[in-house]
């Protein structure tokens, strides 16, 4: 079942973000996964 489930999850193009932390502050990434290729890949400055 979960076989299935990832398999139709690579059929949509899926939104991902992430956050970390650099010696400047933090950095947001947003990408758009479809397939398992990573495309639309946007990087943000955030200064908290």
């Amino acid at each position: 079942m979960k076989k299935i489930i990832y398999c139709a999850k690579q059929l949509l193009p899926l939104k991902y973000y992430s956050k970390y932390k650099v010696q400047t502050g933090y950095e947001l990434a947003i990408w758009t996964q479809w397939m398992g290729k990573p495309f639309n890949i946007k990087q943000f400055s955030l200064f908290c």
